[in-house]
This record gives structure tokens, sequence and C-alpha cells, in this order.
């Protein structure tokens, strides 16, 4: 499961880096170059529920492997793409094969894993991402200085394949479940709709802006859906969004801590981008180094979760990884404010520690209170959840950003070519991009601590123990 998530990791994050030299190749239009990116992220979110779901009824061995191979297929298959429009849709059918990846690894962790040490398995699996994050933009920057972008995607086949390999012989068949569930078509074809177009809608901000027909028309067509969909989930028996799961030991809170935490951290590796580039006039080789503390102290946040889940309810480990990372958006802010470098080194290094510790005690969290019928679809949730988040808080951040700007010093931010000293506005802009993530930061970790307050499946199981014992009892 690492190494497939590393094998994720790596796809995102080197197609980032050859998105210039793809444009180039195949002399694509802003829009197809947009697509490269949106077409994989809007059909990965979009069905990380459905497949969830599916994953909840039929043989999740046998899907994943499935998956793998259709993921290892299609990265095969980028790099023969003759045109632009073949590339977008083979990664479009990749994000599918991706999406029924990330959301059963969490869960074939949890399966496999006895208490005492999912912990540790889940530190490790979360640790994977970002050290693929960390590896991806090197290795595609040696690629394309030696040979072309079509080993940007090759590269992937030789993990695919050993990742196939290992899977095919260490997966144990799970024992068939005595409770059975059924695929709530309607429901699931219904959130599908929504997801992309609000994930669409708000993409579309940054290239059309908020007054575009294209992005307000997709999010209240989104909205005029969800009357439909609270219709349909009323009437399944096996609903794609069970209110009575959500409400179980604190589900929905978990879920909303992760939307509200993963909105307030995605933004902010953008912002030092463009912060460091741009008013601090940096080179993107010295940004590319002076951002690396944020993947590091991921990693690093990560590991630690094994040895404090010894000690620790994963709901405690979260908890306290939402305050860490807290803690790094208030320093980043601060160092926004006095452009100091070392300050923002030290924000990146806390936010990273923070987000590893947080989500695979996140994750840990919900799969320990989720009924094993729903493992699938809720794991699917929380990833669906925290990718709209990531969009949608990138999408107002950037809109704050440049608020109060001209056309043209707008655009010299975005493009981080802001010349001589930047104007007070600028640093002002990106004040309050931080203080949106300070806001939805704050509003994450608060739902943290509450779900860690409320009793967990475990202490609830051993009160149940406790209270048997001395029913036993004689008196």
């Amino acid at each position: 499961m690492c190494l497939v998530s590393m094998l994720i990791g790596l796809n995102s994050s080197t197609v980032n880096v050859a998105l210039p030299a793809l444009t180039r190749h195949f002399d694509a239009t802003q829009l197809q170059a947009s697509w490269l990116i949106l077409g994989y992220m809007v059909a990965s979110t979009a069905c990380l529920l459905l497949f969830g779901r599916i994953s909840d009824i039929v043989d999740q061995r046998r899907f994943y492997l499935g998956a793998l191979a259709l993921y290892t297929i299609c990265s095969l298959a980028c790099g023969f793409a003759p045109t632009v429009d073949w590339l977008i849709w083979l990664r479009i059918v990749a994000a599918l094969g991706g999406a029924i990846l990330l959301g059963n690894g969490a869960t074939l962790i949890h399966a496999i894993f006895p208490r005492d040490s999912l912990g540790s398995a889940m530190g490790l699996y979360a640790a994977s991402f970002p050290i693929a994050s960390l590896i991806g933009p090197i290795a595609a920057g040696m690629i394309l200085e030696v040979t072309d972008w079509r080993w940007v995607f090759w590269m992937n086949v030789p993990i695919g394949l050993v990742a196939f390999t290992t899977g095919w012989f260490l997966l144990r068949r799970k024992d068939e479940r005595e409770e059975k569930t059924s695929l709530d078509l309607p429901g699931n074809v219904i959130v599908i709709a929504v997801i992309t177009l609000t994930t669409v809608g708000i993409s579309l901000v940054t290239e059309f802006t908020w007054s575009s027909p294209w992005v307000w028309g997709s999010l209240l067509l989104a909205l005029a859906l969800l009357p439909a969909l609270a219709f349909a989930e009323r009437r399944s028996r096996h609903p794609v969004i069970d209110v009575e799961t959500l409400r179980t030991h604190g589900i929905g809170l978990l879920l909303l801590a992760g939307f509200f935490l993963s909105a307030g951290r995605f933004p902010a590796i953008v912002l030092m981008s463009l912060y460091l580039q741009g008013p601090l006039g940096f080179r993107p080789s010295e940004t590319a180094l002076l951002l690396l503390p944020m993947p590091i102290g991921s990693i690093l946040g990560s590991l630690c979760v094994g040895r404090l889940s010894r000690r620790w309810r994963s709901r405690q480990i979260s908890s306290f990884g939402a305050i860490v990372g807290q803690l790094g958006v208030f320093a980043l802010a601060g160092g926004v404010f006095t452009q100091n470098t070392w300050v923002l080194g030290v924000g990146l290094v806390l936010m990273g520690m923070g987000t590893g510790l947080f989500i695979g005690s996140n994750a840990t969290s919900l799969l320990e209170a989720t009924p094993e019928s729903s493992l699938g679809v809720v794991n699917g949730m929380r990833l669906a959840v925290q990718n709209t988040g990531n969009v949608l808080s990138l999408a107002v951040a950037l809109t704050l950003m440049t608020i109060g700007l001209s056309p043209a010093l707008s655009d010299a931010v975005l493009q981080a070519s802001i010349p001589g000293d930047p104007p007070a506005e600028v640093i002002a802009g990106f004040g309050y991009a931080l203080l949106l993530l300070c806001i939805l930061g704050l509003i994450g970790m608060t739902l943290s601590i509450v779900a860690a307050l409320k009793p967990s499946p475990e202490i609830l199981q051993e009160h149940d123990a406790v209270a048997l014992q001395g029913a036993a009892e004689p008196t």
C-alpha cells in the first residue's frame, strides 16, 4: 500500500513539473494544459464515494489489484499519447484507478494490522505520499534534463509492476461479510455530478474569475442537485451518505475536521511559493529548497504517529497534530508580515509535522469508529471532503490574495514576477489569504478536539467489558 501511495504521489508531483514541457510538445492551449491537471483531480475526487461503496460489496483484493493494473497500463499508454486530448483522457481513466487505490489503501491496512500496531502502519502509510512528493519534482527535473516527457509517465510502470506482484502474493482474501450491502446507484450518480460540478466550478475561478458564468453556473447547478440527492438518499435502503453512520461515534465531526484542516493547510504551499518568488525575489530553485521543510516535517510527523499511539488514542494524536499545524500557520502569517525567511521555515516545519500527525491518525480514528460494512464508503468520503476543501480554499485564498489589485499587478503576483519592491497592498493580500487559512484551521482544530473528547469505540468497548465482568461476578 505504501508503494502504491508513492506511485500516485509521484504521478501527481512529476506531471506538475512536466506541464510546461507537455504544453510545448503538444502546442496545447491554456485550457488543455489546465485540464491535464484538472481532469485527473476531478475524476479522482468525484468517484471516491462510488468506488468506496463498491469496495464494501465486491472482493476488495481483486478490486484493488485490478485498479493497480489499470493505473499501470494507463501510465504506459500516456507515454504513447499522439495528441494532448488523448493524454487528457488517458489521465482521466488513470484517475479512476487512482481513486480506487486511494480509497482502499487505508481500509486494507485497517483490515491487515492489529490495533496495537495499526497506528505505526497508518503513520508509515501517511508518510509515503509526502516522500513521493519530495522525490517527484527532483526525479521529473532530472528526466526532463536527460530525455523527454514520456519517461515521466513510463517511470511509473516498473513501480506499478512491483506493487502488483507484491500485492498479488501478500494481500489476503477477506472472509465474506455476513451483512450485505447494495449499491445506491441514483445517489452515487448525483454525488458524482455534485462533486464534479463543484470541483470544476471552483477550479475555473483562477482562470475566469468568480463572475464567470462557467463558475457560478456550475456551482448553482451543483446546489440545485442537492434536493434530488436528499430525496434519493431517503428512499435508498443503503444510501451512499448514511446520516446514521455519520452520527455514530463522532464520524461526522472527524470528517468535518478533515475538511477544514485540509482547507486550512493545502493553499499554504502555493502561497509560500508565490511569496518567496514574488515579494522576496527568490529564484525557482531557491524556492524549492526553502519549501523543503514542509514535506520533511510531514514525513517526520507521520513517522511519529506509531510511537505516540502507544500512549495516546488516535483522536488525541490527530488533535495534537491539528494544534501543531495551526501554530505553523500562525508562524507563516508572522513570517509574511515581517518578511523573515527563518520564521517562514519554522512555520513550514510545524505545519508539515502537524499535517503528518493529523492525516494518519484521523484516518485511523474514522476506520475504528466505522461499521465494517461501510469502511470503504467512509474512507472515500474522508478523501473526497478533503480534496473538495483543498480546491475550494485554494480558489478563495488566491482571490483574497489579489483583491484590490489592478489587473496588471494581480497577474504579476500570480506569475511571481513583481518588479522591484512589492507594494504594501501585495503584502496585505498575502495576509488576507493567510488569515483565511488561520480561520479554517481554527475551526478544524476545534472540531478535532471536540471529537477527541467524545468516547471512542475502544473506550466504549472497555466500559462494556467492565460492566459484563461486574455482572458476572457473584454477589
